[in-house]
């Protein structure tokens, strides 16, 4: 084939360069022979595109990342806009397969061949585009300067027909080989024969904006356009699944049941926040639900804290009504809602029943998940399948899909691959299962992959001396511990008492609900006041929420013996999994969901300290960077907002 030198050359420096998404050292380890194989069959036809445009000098990225996740872009050129003189970006998805299949009830939803369903591939490379101009500063305010394709180049229009039917854009049209020639004069009139160096160096060097934060996304429509998630590949397929869901349902279809399911920083809270707004901005009767106390009230408080004057008393009572429970649900009559959203299923439990329940209707209790169910049109259900924390707590894709099928509903499973957290490293959280044993998982080593700092400490001060030096930098940051430790009451001065005891060191806990103290928040905005800093968080206060950077306290009920960690059921503090009714396997799994949880809070980095000298010892076995010896690592950079 004409030019394939210059793919060869490419090839050979992605090689060169590449480092495994899994398990990579410093220096890098080859990538796997097939997708080697991928780019020689892929990159020709862009290549030979380029030349026979004279676009020689154009550069030519392959596997571009996005900032803040793990996902990147197949191919990214950069170059000058032949008409204005500016940098001009091309964002291509290469396809190979020869034939897809799209979902007859989901417009966005593709079968490539692999009997799996993808996003559409337009749809794809249109919020890839969007994605990086709402987070590279170079592009912000400037979605003109960048343009997207989706190039299948081993097929023609009448094998992949129904592809075209999704509306196209200037960021994502689909060109196949009868339409070579248009995807050849896209190029030309985006590119210019010139040097791209220039705005190659634009976009790398740009810095980036942090993705908004919830105070920043959860605002009444009314208020002005507030600020958005740019939800990416199942992100998006879940998003627009539960849009036309909703309006099969309006048009007299039946009820089903959405099910998202996502390990820590997959986007679940993203979803089901950006759903929140799109849904109430078309005009749907939407309900956000969670177990979480401290996301809801989060969640209500953030929605009324800008009112301006004259609203506030009416944006609270309609948050509320917006921001709910799961137990809170059964009141509803069937039906009342389009949709109901719930984030963390996975703390649904297994009845609505508490100590206030009258004795008839605990002994005629319905599981919890079809008191939900009956209350929406569309029930859409956000969980990890290993963050349940308390041994009623039944919230999993498997139980959820069993009480779908006894209602005799139909159900839409998906699972999430993306990371957007731990600066998207998949990889560690993969890591974190594999170390507590979570699951099928057995520990293995962490080794560094450039991208999740991980460090030991040697003692708690040493955490906490460490992260207050990322604090003064305008990071923020928690400590955070396993429950084994009592939380007592603020004392008669009405002071927190330093409850968490190591050796010289100590601290309080964040603020124990129902009480008050003076400079520091109540217990469930611990994780979003600055004021948290210096009480240590658990992981009723901490699920939900990310820092910068975390410490993480493993106390004595998780210690290492004999080449894994074991329960030690007896060191537990709480008062849920205190009696002695409650059987090993819950311990075990509430354990080490609760580890999980508090291990994968962090976006740029974590710092782990056991009590247990002989974990200690362990764990130094598996990670070899501590708080005295980190790895080099370049900062990104970070936009003003």
């Amino acid at each position: 084939m004409a030019h394939r030198p210059l793919t060869e050359r490419l090839v050979l420096a992605y090689k060169d360069k590449h480092k495994r998404k899994k398990g990579r050292d410093q220096d890098g380890t080859p990538p796997a022979n097939g997708l080697v194989e991928a780019w020689e069959n892929s990159l020709p036809p862009v290549i030979n595109a380029l030349v026979e445009r004279g676009l020689g000098q154009v550069e030519v990225f392959i596997e571009f990342g996005l900032p803040h996740t793990d996902a990147d872009v197949d191919v990214l050129l950069a170059g000058v806009h032949p008409g204005s003189g500016a940098p001009s970006y091309v964002l291509i998805e290469l396809k190979q397969q020869r034939s897809a299949t799209v979902h007859p009830n989901r417009s966005v939803a593709v079968d490539l061949g692999f009997a799996n369903w993808k996003l559409h591939p337009v749809r794809q490379v249109q919020k890839y585009c969007d994605y990086l101009v709402q987070y590279k500063a170079a592009l912000r305010g400037k979605p003109e300067s960048v343009v997207g394709a989706v190039l299948m180049h081993n097929t023609h229009d009448d094998d992949v027909r129904e592809l075209f039917e999704l509306p196209e854009s200037e960021h994502g049209r689909l060109y196949t080989m009868d339409r070579f020639e248009r995807f050849r004069k896209l190029l030309g009139a985006r590119l210019a024969a010139l040097p791209g160096g220039e705005a190659a160096q634009v976009l790398i060097d740009s810095p980036e904006y942090d993705p908004p934060k919830i105070a920043d996304v959860n605002l009444p429509a009314r208020m002005g356009p507030p600020e958005r998630f740019q939800l990416l590949d199942e992100q998006e397929l879940a998003h627009q699944d539960v849009h036309e869901a909703v309006r099969r349902v309006r048009e007299g279809g039946t009820k089903e049941v959405i099910i998202v399911r996502g390990g820590p920083g997959s986007g679940k809270s993203a979803i089901a926040l950006e759903l929140r707004r799109t849904l109430d901005q078309a005009g749907w009767n939407v309900v956000h639900a969670s177990g979480a106390k401290a996301l809801t009230l989060t969640l209500r408080e953030t929605y009324a804290q800008n009112a301006p004057r004259g609203m506030k008393g009416k944006l609270k009572k309609e948050a509320t009504r917006l921001f709910t429970y799961f137990n809170q649900l059964k009141k509803l009559p069937p039906d009342s809602c389009d949709v109901v959203i719930c984030d963390e299923a996975h703390r649904i439990r297994r009845h609505s029943v508490d100590r206030y329940t009258p004795r008839e209707e605990r002994e005629n209790a319905r599981p919890q998940a079809d008191e939900i169910i009956e209350a929406a049109r569309v029930p859409v259900f956000l969980l990890d399948d290993w963050q349940s924390l308390r041994p009623g707590e039944v919230g999993t894709a498997e139980y959820l899909i069993e009480r779908a099928k006894a209602l005799g509903l139909r159900h839409t499973l998906i699972d999430l691959g993306g990371m957007f957290r731990a600066q998207g490293s998949a990889y560690y959280r993969d890591w974190v299962l594999k170390l507590l044993s979570v699951g099928v998982h057995t520990p293995q080593v962490w080794v560094p992959d450039g991208r999740m700092q991980v460090h030991l400490a040697d003692s708690p001060q040493e955490m906490t001396d460490f992260l207050e030096g990322h604090r003064l930098t305008g990071a923020s940051t928690r400590v955070v511990a396993g429950f084994c430790w009592p939380w007592s009451d603020p004392d008669e001065n009405g002071k927190l008492v330093p409850d968490v005891t190591i050796d010289d060191w100590q601290q309080p806990w964040n603020v124990k609900s129902g009480h008050a103290v003076e400079g520091a928040p109540d217990a469930d905005f611990w994780a979003t006041d600055p004021r948290g800093t210096g009480q240590v968080g658990c992981v009723y206060t901490a699920q939900t929420f990310e820092f910068d950077w975390v410490g993480v306290i493993i106390g004595p009920d998780l210690v290492w013996r004999d080449g894994r960690f074991v329960i030690d059921r007896t060191a537990t503090h709480d008062p849920e999994l205190r009696p002695r009714t409650i059987d090993e396997a819950d311990i075990n799994r509430c354990v080490r969901n609760a580890y999980h949880v508090l291990l994968t809070r962090g976006i740029m980095g974590v710092v782990i300290y056991a009590t247990d000298e002989a974990t200690r010892d362990a764990l130094r076995g598996h990670v070899i960077t501590s708080v005295q010896h980190p790895l080099p690592k370049k900062m990104r950079k970070i936009a003003s907002p």
